[in-house]
């Protein structure tokens, strides 16, 4: 692609070809992925006050865990060794799948901790999300801390059912990076070009907000950062998935106690 428009003050109009104008909002959108972030982290911040961490548990009374190596490739990229991948089982055969990424200070940047949500990594393979009436947002007790989790539903056409999941993330010690994601794809809905692109471009937008909301968290790579996510397939309706969900999450998980 010729970047003529770049230079719209020594070219006519006619210069610019409908093609170009048509990779506008790919190449904006591809900019503001790769600068946004990166320029973020430069801004300087005041540190986090009462940095609260959570431990998940691999044994869980009633519950079996089977582990589920990630590949070289995901490791790689993610770019911690600290991770946790699999499913527990029920006595009832219910499956809830987990994972857990963890990074030292010095370890990972903004992309690895806040990057790799079901809204991106999931669509991208082609899961969709859909609106059947659950909240965007879920708050758990862990010991007397709040701490607050993304909820979405998303199906995948391979998948006999749906999946719910919760996730979060935590920067400095600090669980208050939410990001809200693109409108929710009614079941049965057909996936155009026009679509995509707008979910891809609300997804950057919204975590420019959500980002430029955590300012005051004196994140950089050079502090301790989590994602965490678990999730269960919607057998009935999604109310009852949410609660056996809830349940499980504060089974698995536990605050982490600070030195």
């Amino acid at each position: 692609m010729r970047f003529s428009f770049l230079m719209a003050s020594r070219v006519k109009p006619s210069s610019v070809t409908p093609r170009e104008i048509r990779g506008l909002p790919a190449l904006l959108i591809f900019g503001l992925a790769v600068v946004g972030p990166a320029l973020w982290a430069w801004v300087p911040r005041p540190p986090a006050g009462n940095p609260v961490f959570l431990k998940d548990r691999q044994e869980i009374p009633g519950y079996e865990f089977q582990a589920i190596p990630l590949s070289q490739q995901v490791v790689k990229t993610l770019a911690t060794s600290d991770l946790l991948n699999g499913h527990f089982w029920d006595a009832g055969s219910n499956r809830f799948s987990v994972f857990r990424a963890s990074w030292q200070p010095g370890q990972g940047t903004i992309d690895n901790a806040i990057r790799h949500t079901p809204e991106i990594c999931w669509v991208d393979a082609g899961f969709r999300i859909l609106n059947l009436g659950a909240p965007s947002q879920v708050t758990l007790d862990f010991s007397g801390q709040p701490i607050s989790f993304q909820c979405r539903i998303l199906k995948h056409p391979a998948l006999a059912a749906p999946e719910i999941t919760l996730w979060a993330t935590c920067l400095d010690g600090r669980w208050d990076v939410n990001q809200q994601g693109p409108p929710a794809n009614p079941p049965g809905g057909s996936v155009t070009v026009f679509t995509h692109l707008r979910d891809v471009w609300t997804i950057i937008v919204t975590q420019d907000i959500s980002l430029r909301q955590s300012r005051e968290q004196a994140f950089t790579q050079h502090v301790r950062k989590q994602f965490l996510r678990f999730s269960i397939p919607v057998t009935t309706d999604w109310q009852a998935a949410l609660t056996d969900l809830e349940r499980f999450g504060q089974l698995w998980l536990e605050l982490q106690p600070q030195p």
